[in-house]
């Protein structure tokens, strides 16, 4: 099994959460359905950009072994994404994603591969983060159907647990839990599950940084059925 962990100076890719102190009250206030929509707009929010452009690295490690990978990306919307990788052994690959097409060019080949079908599954250059979970650009609330399921403490966080329910056969997991920090509304862990029930992957937050008004996560992801 490999991991990958993600260190993006501005921006991280998936599972990151913005702190909203109006939140807590309305959680208060509201019923579970209620405040898990709640939650899941906020960290929705967090995502979502007119533009961004970021460097971003990402170590893959696979027993006592470890490669790093170095990019820089841009992205338009949730629609139009770019990456080139800049580390020696990758040097000139890149990524282009639009709207629901995606191709990786390579240059040592001078080939243009188009991602598709079964393709999509395998892991993003030797990782467990897929071309499918670079492909997702929905809202997860727009995706999947939330609640609260419980309250636990991790890492000494007191934290609500989300369960999400994908709302049609479109999204790459069938259902995702999610642990959201109660006081930060950080997102510390993640479960991805297929249909079957099947746990896929796991995430975890390592580390946090607040840039301006929003919260960016460096993460761990490792893919279990491999």
């Amino acid at each position: 099994m490999k991991r990958v962990t993600n260190n993006c100076g501005t921006r991280c890719l998936i599972f990151l959460a913005l702190l909203f102190s109006g939140l807590a009250p309305l959680c208060a206030q509201s019923s579970g359905e209620e405040a898990a929509v709640a939650i899941l707009r906020k960290v929705d929010a967090n995502q979502s950009y007119s533009s961004i452009q970021y460097e971003g690295k990402m170590e893959i490690i696979s027993g006592s072994k470890s490669k790093t990978k170095t990019m820089l990306a841009w992205s338009v919307g949730s629609e139009k994404a770019f990456i080139e990788f800049t580390n020696p052994e990758d040097r000139g690959v890149r990524m282009l994603k639009l709207g629901k097409n995606l191709w990786m060019y390579f240059p040592k080949e001078k080939d243009t591969v188009k991602i598709s079908g079964a393709l999509l599954r395998q892991g993003l250059m030797g990782s467990d983060f897929s071309y499918e979970d670079a492909m997702e650009s929905d809202d997860l609330l727009e995706s999947y159907a939330a609640s609260i399921v419980a309250e636990e403490t991790i890492e000494g966080h007191k934290s609500y647990v989300l369960e999400l329910v994908a709302r049609s056969r479109d999204p790459s997991y069938a259902k995702r839990k999610l642990w959201v920090d109660a006081d930060r509304y950080i997102v510390l862990k993640s479960e991805l599950f297929a249909k079957s029930g099947l746990l896929l992957k796991v995430s975890r937050t390592l580390e946090v940084k607040k840039l301006g008004d929003r919260y960016y996560s460096r993460f761990s992801l490792q893919a279990l059925t491999r």
